[in-house]
Formats: structure tokens, C-alpha cells, sequence
């Protein structure tokens, strides 16, 4: 470092930033904004940016220091630059309610935007228009919709790569790149902006204009397009390397990709610190670092020479191992998992990424000059783009195609980062083996299964809206999950049951019990079966009895065979064992209940370990619960109830909670629901019986864990804090 002293610079200023950053941080919007939620509002600002999304025409407003996104139903003529006044209901972004979920709110915070606004009227101030930026923004839609038009899907997958516009992609070839280890294509990230601005560069060298005009025009070009594309940190921090490099080309300097790098982010940084918190910040630094600190290990090691296939072949992958190494973390913090064969597939995606993108660009451009010729181009670009589908397809057969490892947690980051520095100097110092054992240590520090809490038991109530939706994880290592689904909450099984799963690195279901046939206890679970190797696979679906079946269990029983998922139905008597003698065992509905499928009849459950136990009732109320109360298994003295029916006023009655004592009741109810669940009468009920009460609608999640003997309760938002019992 000490030949780079403009490093050293910028490290300093770094730390001085953010230690004036973290003094006087606030983590959470102001208190007014905070109380805005759900409210009328009248917001004046003007619009900076506009797009179209799933949800529909999106307008970004910024009011003073805030930021606000303005969704609406139908398209209007507003412009970038307009200065409108929006009337309106205000939503703030929701924080995570289970582990493994996303973020919203931090994600939009670090974007300088505090909510969204549902417009209920929208009047114009000023119709002053910002002419660039509207110009780009009309070029951008045109553009896509002309990809749209003449490439179909793969015409929604190329505006994603070249002007970062995913609103047209389907949802599961965005998730097919993810899973393969390939999604930084889809985003217009430093690798196409460097891509765009070198090409223009050494096309103007080529053609003989001196460095400065090369550099300029690459710069008017690389800049306006950097911007149409949304101008992400990635972007920026490609743009800024550009011309730190396009500066030391013009005077004669050495370019120094280490110093570019640092100085960069002291700018980017600088100006705003909450940036550190952005995944695209993360990987696209964190990649450019490894990039340099691999070349100049291999450089140290070998020299510059790649003698042989064996060494062409090393040097090749180097790069990519190197990065996927460092951003390691970074990965598993946001998606639990890798995909094994990443490494591999970018051998050869990331060399045809110049084809898919130097056709496309071709194409696009001809569309404007020479239509007949836009066909062959942009045909180029759809047939490696249906490679990639293609290979993405096949990869996900292998075997360990996936590897979920859970969320890692900042201890195990920290140890593994250190072990990667370790390692690093050693073989530095040329003392290779040690230096790759030290790498393997900090592997398994990173990627064991060190969150499984083995010889515990583990049960999490899942927030699932309006529905049910329990896992646990039995002493031994069985994974079971009794029912999963909701009325409110959409894809139930890509954005919440598979997400938490994934975090508590669970990659396979063993068992899973459905208590009767509503939707809003198998909607999740049917969408997990049907996302099969993309998801959480299931190995046994376990059903009430055939007499009980209903529509709702017909069909979950088709679609389970139909993807290989064994069924098996389970009676009052029938239990599974795990290896370390806990036991869930079936109590109900009985033989002797005549009822109609639905709630009634809901499959009753029951969890033991050692002196811990736990009741699940499903929905049980009216005549499921007198049967059950008049049954062998009437009268019962349990550790945690799993509170019936979302806590309807008509269930869990008197004579239910006199016969089977509880300590603790759980809830499972939606925020806002419209059945007014948990009901009030319940409530009192619970509270009479000196039970403590968690319900999802306040709390979030709720983790509990036991030893068999003691026992741990872990809210996961809400009142905050942890109880133990």
C-alpha cells in the first residue's frame, strides 16, 4: 500500500465518514413519517424518474429530503420534471415478519424513499420537463418495447440485460438465473457499462481519433446510457472507474485498478454512507477487489505466462473462483443458498455475454437504420439466450445442483473473512498448503450447518397473513411443516415459506401434515410441490383420512403424485418417531365422528419431547371439538397450544381449555384481516386461563426451542425481546 498513497487516502476518509455516519444514524424514518402510515396525505414533489412495473405505471417523487413511489392503475402524461401534487392513501414499506424475508423498507430507505402513495387524485403544478431525462426514459420504453416485439420472452430477458428493465420478465426465468448462480446478467450492471464505454473507446482508437476524443465520445455515450438504465451503484461505480481510467489514458499515466477502485467508492460512499448496505454495492465492489487481488496472487505465484491447456484452463476459471470466494457472504446472506456449478456455467455465459449484448445493441440500432438486418442480430442474441434457458435447465438436474446452507449470521462471516485473509497471505508467501486448509476451515466455518441447533427441538408459528403455516425441526433432524397457506398473502411459498426454510437451512421437507382442505392452509404447500427442484422439495404429504377428504385435499393428493411427492394418510394412534424419541403423534378427528370435511374436521396433532409438548388444532371448532373432547385423548396437560381457527371467538371454548391446559398459546391471524381474528372473546378466554398469548398479527414469527426440559420463546418483531419459559 505504501506505493498507493491515494488509497490510503481514501481508507482514512472511510473511516472518518462513517464514524460521523454512525453517531448520528437513525436507522428508522422520522416519527412523523412513521405516523403517516395508512393515512390521507397530500404530498407536493417532483418527479425524477418513472417506469413501468407489474403493478403498473410507477411514478418516484422526491418532496424536499424524501423520496415517495406514486403507483397508479392506468397511464398518464406526466413528465420527469413535473412538479405535481398527489392526494392520496400513504404506505410504508413493510418490515420482515419472518427470518429469510425480504426487506423492503431498508431497501427503499437506502434509496432516499420513505413510502408509497395510492393516488386518489393527482393535480399538475408546474409542467416544467427535464428534456434529457425524458428523452431517455421515452427511448427506454420504445426500445423495450421494440425487443418486446421482435424476441417474444427472450426479448423481456434482453431489455433486463441492456436497459435493465425486468417489469416484462417472467417471474421463474428470473428465478431459473438466480438459481444458477447467473442473475447478474439480468441487471444492467459495471460489467455492461465497462463493456459499452471500452467498446466505444477503442473503436474511436481504432479509427485513429487521438485519446481524448475516444474518451470523450465514449463518455457522452456511456453516461446518458448509464442514467437511462437507472443509474445503479454498480453503474455508478463502472462509470467513475471509466473515467479515473479514461483520465490516466489521456495524460500518459499508469492506470491503477486498486486506486480507481478506492476511489470510487470514497466518492460514492461519501456522499451517501447507506450504500454499504446495498447487495449491489457489495457484490460489484467485492468483485472488482477479488478480480484484483486474484490477478495479483497469480501474478506473484506464476508470473504472467499460462503455459499449457492446464494453465489456460486455471487461468480461466481463476477469476470467477476468486470472486465467488469473497462475495461468498454476501450471497448467502440475501439467498441461503449457491448454486455449486456457478463457477462452471460463467465459463462459458460470461465470454457469450459479449455476443448477446454487441448483437443486441447491432440490432437495436438497425431497427432504426436498416430494419431487414435488426432480424439477424437480435435472432443471434435469442439463440444464445435460449442456451442459456437451455443449459440453466439441465444444471438444475445435476446432483447438488443447490446447495442451501442457511442464513450464516455475523460470527461465522467474520471468521470465514478472516481464514480467507489468512489464506491469502500464506500462499502469498508461497506456503500453498497450509494456505488452502486454512481456505477449507474457513469454508466449513461459512457453509456447516452450525444453525440446526441439533439435539433441540425447533418449532417457528410462520407468519403467513391470513392462514397457518408451523415448522419444526425434531431433535434428531427431521424437517415437517403442519399446513401452509393464506388468504392474503400472494406466492406464499416463493416469498415466505421458502425463503424462511431456506434461511434455517432447510433444503428438503421430510414430512408434511395438512389439517383439512381450505386454502388457507394448503395454498403454500400446493405451490411448493408444484415449484419442485426450484423450491423446498417435499418427501411425504401426510393427509387426514380419505373419508375426510374435500376438494381442497383431492386435489393437493393429485398434484403431490403428479410430481412425485409420496402420500400417506394418517389416523389417531398412527405417530412418527425421530431417532432422538420425539414424537408427533395424530389424535383426531376420531372414528367415531360423522361430520362434513372442513374445519370440524380438522387433523388434530400432538408434539412430544421429553417433558416439552404441543397441540395443533388446525381449525377445530363445533362438532370436531366435541368429538374430540368426548374422545381417548380428551384431556391433556400441554407445554404450547396451537390456538384453533386464528383465534375465532368460536373455537377454543371453556370446556376445551379446562380439559387441555396450556402455558402458552399461539395465534396465527393475519394483520387487518377482515374476520376480526384474534376475536376478543377468545382472548379473554386465554387470558383467564393464565395463559401467555403470542399472536403472528403482533409479533411476527414466533421461534420456540427446547431442550426437553426448558424452554425459549423468540418473537421476531412486534414488542420485541425474547421470553423464556
Amino acid at each position: 500500500m505504501k506505493n498507493r498513497p491515494l488509497v490510503m487516502i481514501c481508507l482514512v476518509f472511510l473511516m472518518i465518514r462513517y464514524v460521523i455516519f454512525w453517531v448520528g444514524a437513525k436507522e428508522e424514518l422520522p416519527p412523523e413519517v412513521l405516523r403517516m402510515d395508512g393515512e390521507t396525505v397530500r404530498v407536493t414533489g417532483q418527479i425524477y424518474k418513472r417506469e413501468q412495473r407489474e403493478k403498473g405505471p410507477t411514478w418516484y417523487l422526491r418532496s424536499e429530503d424524501r423520496g415517495y413511489i406514486v403507483y397508479s392503475s392506468t397511464w398518464s402524461g406526466y413528465k420527469i420534471g413535473n412538479t405535481i401534487t398527489v392526494t392520496g392513501t400513504f404506505q410504508l414499506f413493510e418490515r420482515p415478519s419472518n427470518p429469510g424475508a425480504f426487506d423492503s423498507r431498508s431497501y427503499y430507505l437506502n434509496q432516499k424513499i420513505c413510502g408509497r402513495i395510492l393516488p386518489e387524485s393527482i393535480e399538475v403544478n408546474d409542467t416544467t420537463i427535464q428534456y434529457g431525462k425524458e428523452w431517455l426514459a421515452r427511448l427506454r420504453e420504445q426500445w423495450k418495447d421494440e425487443l418486446l416485439n421482435r424476441m417474444g420472452d427472450e426479448g423481456a430477458v434482453l431489455s433486463g440485460i441492456l436497459l435493465g428493465d425486468k417489469s416484462g420478465l417472467e417471474p421463474e426465468t428470473k428465478e431459473l438465473y438466480q438459481k444458477n448462480g447467473i442473475a447478474h446478467l439480468l441487471a444492467v450492471s459495471g460489467l455492461h457499462v465497462s463493456f459499452i464505454g471500452l467498446m466505444l473507446y477503442r473503436l474511436m482508437r481504432k479509427a485513429g481519433a487521438p485519446f481524448l476524443a475516444g474518451a470523450l465520445v465514449g463518455t457522452l455515450i456511456l453516461f446518458p446510457y448509464a442514467v437511462m438504465t437507472g443509474f445503479s451503484v454498480s453503474a455508478k461505480r463502472a462509470v467513475l472507474m471509466y473515467l479515473i481510467r479514461m483520465g490516466a489514458e489521456v495524460s500518459g499515466r499508469v492506470y491503477d485498478l486498486l486506486t480507481s477502485l478506492a476511489v470510487s467508492a470514497a466518492i460514492l460512499l461519501g456522499a451517501h454512507p447507506r450504500s454499504v448496505y446495498d447487495v449491489g454495492f457489495l457484490l460489484s465492489f467485492g468483485a472488482i477487489f477479488a478480480i484484483w487481488a486474484g490477478e495479483t496472487l497469480w501474478i506473484h505465484l506464476t508470473g504472467k505466462e499460462k503455459k499449457g491447456f492446464h494453465g489456460k484452463f486455471l487461468a480461466a476459471i481463476w477469476p470467477g473462483i476468486c470472486i465467488q470466494l469473497l462475495t461468498f457472504p454476501v450471497l448467502l446472506t440475501s439467498y441461503f443458498e449457491f448454486p455449486l456449478y456457478s463457477v462452471l456455467i460463467n465459463l462459458w455465459v460470461i465470454p457469450l455475454m459479449s455476443v448477446v449484448m454487441g448483437a443486441g445493441l447491432l440490432g437495436s440500432l438497425c431497427c432504426l437504420i436498416l430494419p431487414p438486418f435488426a432480424t439477424v442480430f437480435l435472432w443471434i442474441s435469442k439463440l444464445v439466450l435460449c442456451f442459456y434457458e437451455w443449459n440453466c435447465q439441465i444444471m438444475l438436474q445435476l446432483p447438488a445442483a443447490r446447495v442451501i446452507t442457511g442464513e450464516p449470521g455475523w460470527v461465522r462471516i467474520c471468521c470465514y473473512l478472516a481464514f480467507l485473509i489468512l489464506a491469502y497471505a500464506l500462499c502469498w508467501k508461497r506456503k500453498r498448503k497450509l494456505g488452502t486448509g486454512f481456505l477449507l476451515v474457513g469454508l466449513c466455518c461459512l457453509l456447516g450447518p452450525w444453525n440446526q441447533h441439533r439435539g433441540e427441538l425447533e418449532i417457528t408459528m410462520v407468519d403467513v397473513g391470513q392462514g397457518d403455516g408451523i415448522f419444526f425441526r425434531m431433535p434428531g433432524g427431521w424437517t415437517c411443516l403442519v399446513d401452509g397457506g393464506s388468504t392474503s398473502e400472494q406466492d406464499l411459498a416463493r416469498y415466505t415459506l421458502e425463503p424462511f426454510l431456506k434461511s434455517r437451512g432447510v433444503g428438503t421437507l421430510d414430512y408434511v401434515f395438512i389439517s383439512h382442505g381450505d386454502a388457507d392452509h394448503i395454498s403454500g404447500v400446493q405451490e411448493m410441490i408444484e415449484r419442485g427442484r426450484l423450491g423446498v422439495p417435499i418427501k411425504t404429504l401426510l393427509l387426514p383420512e380419505k373419508r375426510l377428504w374435500d376438494e381442497g385435499l383431492n386435489g393437493l393428493a393429485r398434484t403431490a403424485r403428479k410430481n412425485g411427492v409420496r402420500v400417506q394418510c394418517i389416523k389417531p394412534g398412527m405417530a412418527v418417531r425421530d431417532e432422538k424419541g420425539a414424537v408427533v403423534s395424530c389424535l383426531g378427528p376420531s372414528e367415531a365422528y360423522q361430520g362434513e370435511p372442513g374445519n370440524e374436521a380438522s387433523m388434530i396433532l400432538k408434539l412430544e419431547y421429553q417433558r416439552f409438548s404441543m397441540l395443533f388444532t388446525g381449525d377445530l371448532e363445533g362438532a370436531g371439538e366435541q368429538d374430540f373432547l368426548s374422545g381417548a385423548y380428551a384431556n391433556g396437560i400441554y407445554t404450547v397450544l396451537k390456538t384453533a381457527h386464528h383465534g375465532s371467538d368460536g373455537a377454543t371454548t371453556d370446556q376445551f381449555l379446562e380439559q387441555n391446559h396450556a402455558d402458552v398459546a399461539l395465534i396465527s391471524a393475519g394483520k387487518d384481516n377482515p374476520y376480526g381474528h384474534p376475536g376478543e372473546k377468545l382472548i379473554n378466554r386465554l387470558k383467564k386461563a393464565d395463559m401467555k398469548i403470542f399472536c403472528t398479527k403482533d409479533t411476527g414469527a414466533v421461534t420456540i426451542r427446547s431442550d426437553g426440559k426448558q424452554m425459549w420463546i423468540e418473537r421476531f418483531s412486534g414488542a420485541g425481546g425474547n421470553e423464556t419459559g
